[in-house]
């Protein structure tokens, strides 16, 4: 069975005070903790096996979810007696990811991704790495002048555009090999990919229209809670 590892770890220091006595990952999203929304959506795309990495108040993840039976999951727990970064987190279970692709979500990426076709795709390509990605768009309040680099003679001008990027969602299927980029206090963004991307490794973005939000500031959860 494909394993799911949720990142839970963490102690969600900017949605404070919602956060000082309940972990991120706790928080009520329609009656229901932002986690059980994940693992329901992970079970109605086929995935049961989950290993949650707990750290700041784990405890409390552990009483609420236990074995995951009642979502018909299986749950086991990595507990974290310090910080050890995002990627770090899956440092203390690399035996466990060993064997297979597995898949890594962050415990406050609210989606209703189809994870089953994201990691189907994640296997067509043959990927090393896949990372869930969003169209996002940012609009610029001024105009834009293109200069040649040398003279800085404008070429041309662009009024108050539309840029359009591709923002990562912490949503990621990976072979085993990532493994050997794992450290503690490793970081996806910062240290991980970089790395795989000098040693040419292959990163496929998964670019999808879903439903997703990353609720890491005070104005996200309160707007989802009026939602």
């Amino acid at each position: 069975m494909v394993k799911i590892v949720l990142l839970a770890g963490g102690k969600g220091t900017r949605l404070r005070p919602y956060t000082y006595l309940m972990p991120k990952p706790l928080l009520p999203i329609n009656q229901k903790p932002i986690m059980e929304h994940i693992i329901e959506n992970l079970k109605d795309s086929g995935f049961e096996d989950i290993i949650i990495t707990v750290g700041y108040l784990g405890y409390q993840i552990k009483n609420y979810f236990g074995n995951g039976r009642k979502w018909g999951v299986n749950i086991e727990y990595a507990e974290e007696t310090k910080p050890l970064g995002n990627a770090g987190s899956l440092f203390p279970i690399k035996d466990k990811l060993k064997d297979d692709d597995f898949l890594v979500v962050a415990g406050d990426n609210l989606s209703n991704l189809d994870y089953k076709r994201f990691y189907e795709y994640h296997k067509e390509k043959d990927a090393d790495a896949t990372i869930a990605l969003i169209e996002i768009e940012t609009k610029i309040e001024f105009g834009l002048a293109e200069l040649d680099e040398k003279t800085n003679l404008i070429k041309g001008f662009v009024e108050k555009p539309t840029l359009k990027h591709f923002a990562a969602t912490m949503i990621y299927a990976f072979k085993p090999s990532v493994l050997d980029y794992i450290y503690e206090g490793a970081d996806f963004g910062k240290n991980v990919f970089p790395s795989m991307l000098k040693d040419g490794k292959k990163i496929y973005g998964y670019v999808h229209d879903d439903f997703w939000i990353d609720v890491g500031r005070v104005s996200d959860y309160e707007k989802l809670m009026k939602s």
